[in-house]
């Protein structure tokens, strides 16, 4: 059976000589002992994809050069263009988990010539798209470039996926499921990352600029594991850790890595948590830290005070009388936690108040030790 309606005439396309050269050479060894060098069938291999891309390219042009196009031979190229994409997914999809069966520069030549191939559909589609709709061929357009980015997307989100959930161990040092779950994505987003721009980037022409595709990516996908575990809520240990990672360890050790600075576009990146959810954090973070420290000046001021009360005499160094109390307070120099001081001078006010009125042999020492402790606060 044969279609009717009329074809738009495509100019031939011109297939490079190589190819030409490849098929005789094929077509002349056929039924032969290969003795053809293993670095020879090695790149063979690697360039199959792209020339069994071209053939198909090649057919689509023959068959609906013509003003009826053949049913039987449309359904068998549609089915070729179908098993060629299965095989085009196939190598992306194992771009991060290479056969054992094969070398690593074998699987990334295979992910070379897939991306040829891409890049070739991708020009076919442009060349069927100011056709009328009725003398487009049902596969056109392919759309492989669209289809690869979600499927890396798909790819990235498995990976941090499954980097959560691994508990085969590397992360048994940290003290909570939350602390070991963004080690272990963490880590992921860095390996994956190191390996896009040693390996993965130079299979990819410049324009799609793979190394910063795939940074988004996994910075969407890591940012998404976070803020589902802050949704759930962390207690103050978790707290300061996940602030670290969005804070230091993900700007400074991973995107500011030896090999990864300058390749990514760091400002297009954003926050790795929305901003009322950090902020959220953040408070829950200063909260804790400065009941810590109220602790640990407190616990200054009480030891300090039950140095006066005994009636020790305070120490003298060069010839004056010294209280470690100002030096102690000031080596806990948090600029976050200014109230927390001016609270805790004010009970040092008091305290030497206190004592000033009480009858103590020791007054004129301590409160001598105190003048220079007072100043040094201020």
């Amino acid at each position: 059976g044969e279609g009717g309606g009329a074809r738009s005439k495509l100019p031939r396309l011109k297939i490079p000589s190589k190819i030409w050269k490849n098929r005789k050479l094929h077509n002349n060894n056929e039924g032969e002992t290969s003795t053809r060098p293993v670095e020879q069938v090695q790149v063979e291999q690697e360039e199959q994809l792209e020339e069994s891309s071209r053939r198909l390219i090649e057919r689509e042009e023959d068959l609906f050069r013509h003003d009826s196009v053949n049913e039987e031979e449309e359904d068998e190229l549609h089915k070729d263009f179908k098993a060629l994409q299965l095989k085009l997914w196939k190598a992306i999809n194992d771009t991060f988990t290479p056969s054992s069966t094969s070398s690593s520069a074998g699987e990334l030549g295979v992910l070379r010539s897939a991306m040829a191939s891409i890049q070739q559909q991708e020009a076919q589609d442009q060349r069927w798209r100011d056709c009328q709709e009725e003398q487009v061929p049902r596969w056109r357009p392919q759309k492989c470039l669209s289809i690869h980015n979600i499927l890396l997307q798909n790819m990235v989100e498995g990976r941090i996926k499954e980097a959560a959930e691994d508990t085969s161990g590397g992360t048994d040092r940290l003290s909570s499921p939350v602390k070991r779950q963004v080690c272990r994505v963490g880590r992921c987003v860095k390996e994956d990352l190191l390996m896009v721009v040693r390996r993965v980037k130079n299979c990819y022409p410049p324009h799609i600029d793979i190394m910063n595709l795939y940074a988004g990516l996994y910075h969407q996908e890591f940012s998404v594991r976070l803020t589902q575990l802050t949704t759930a809520g962390l207690d103050d240990d978790d707290c300061s850790y996940l602030l670290s990672w969005v804070n230091q360890y993900y700007p400074h050790e991973i995107l500011e890595h030896t090999e990864l600075d300058g390749q990514i576009k760091v400002p297009c990146l954003g926050s790795l948590l929305p901003q009322d959810e950090l902020k959220r954090l953040e408070e829950q973070y200063l909260t804790h830290k400065e009941e810590k420290v109220k602790l640990w000046l407190n616990t200054a001021l009480k030891k300090e005070q039950e140095n006066w009360l005994s009636g020790r005499t305070p120490e003298i160094i060069d010839g004056y009388y010294f209280s470690p109390l100002a030096v102690d307070v000031i080596q806990v120099r948090l600029r976050c936690v200014t109230d927390v001081c001016v609270c805790v001078c004010f009970s040092y006010v008091k305290c030497v108040e206190e004592f000033v009125k009480g009858n103590h042999g020791n007054v004129r020492s301590v409160v001598k030790a105190q003048l220079v402790c007072e100043q040094q606060l201020r």
